[in-house]
């Protein structure tokens, strides 16, 4: 297959957990760009979380929170904010529960509870910290994403309840938050956009990811290919299965496929 186009989630592909991004990683990507293929970031994301990434990679069409916002060449071209009246029904649910919330806006997160344990967890290994909400604040701006600071078992409740919101676990093991995006919306959705605006058809694109959030875009492209770390039901959406992150897992698909 001719493929066109690379999309690289972030986190747990091309980012070890808790590192840096390796050399034959960035060097994989460099390899890429001087062959004129298009490199794409597909992450779940902010923009504010991504910089040093971006800058790294000095790739510029990105796909953030999970697919409710896509930048290409400096530019805006399709956002889709949670309505305010979905914000509000799982304010008041988070409420009733006691389950604290991160608000993320377009240029800015804020959390309701800066000293609950969830949220300290959270942000402990990440050098962005959030600030605590003011009560309007998911009122006075767009909102494209929340977390859900709460056990694993905890969040049905919310799925049950408010079922125009997905929620989805970090990560299967020990972790007690979760990203919360429209149902409607995912990095398949966004990808579409932004594959309309290369002139890109779905089957040219080659997609590397990890997590439960990546399942609708490995299934979504010509060649899906899950991290050796992922979950089963990651690697079953994949049409292959590449090394983890850590083993620099994206350089060796890349080779396997015939791209580097």
């Amino acid at each position: 297959m001719n493929y066109k186009v690379v999309i690289l989630d972030i986190d747990g592909t091309i980012l070890p957990h808790g590192k840096s991004i390796s050399h034959p990683t960035k060097d994989a990507i460099q390899q890429l760009r001087d062959k004129n293929m298009k490199v794409v970031i597909a992450t779940g994301r902010p923009p504010y979380f991504s910089g040093s990434i971006i800058e790294e990679t000095g790739v510029d069409s990105l796909v953030f929170f999970n697919g409710a916002y896509v930048y290409h060449e400096g530019k805006e071209i399709y956002k889709s904010a949670i309505e305010k009246q979905i914000l509000y029904k799982i304010h008041l649910l988070s409420n009733d529960y006691h389950h604290p919330l991160t608000f993320l806006g377009g240029r800015s997160f804020k959390a309701t509870d800066l000293s609950h344990p969830f949220v300290l967890e959270a942000y402990l290994q990440n050098p962005w910290k959030p600030e605590l909400a003011p009560p309007q604040f998911w009122m006075e701006q767009d909102i494209y994403q929340l977390f859900l600071h709460c056990d694993v078992e905890e969040e049905v409740t919310y799925q049950s309840k408010i079922p125009e919101l997905d929620f989805r676990r970090w990560t299967s093991i020990g972790a007690r938050t979760c990203d919360v995006n429209l149902t409607k919306s995912n990095k398949a959705v966004g990808l579409t956009k932004l594959l309309e605006k290369l002139g890109i058809a779905p089957d040219e694109a080659v997609a590397f990811g990890d997590g439960l959030n990546d399942i609708e875009m490995l299934s979504f492209v010509g060649m899906g290919v899950a991290m050796g770390s992922a979950q089963d039901e990651v690697k079953q959406a994949a049409n292959m299965v590449t090394l983890s992150a850590e083993e620099d897992g994206v350089r060796y698909g890349l080779e396997r496929i015939g791209l580097i």
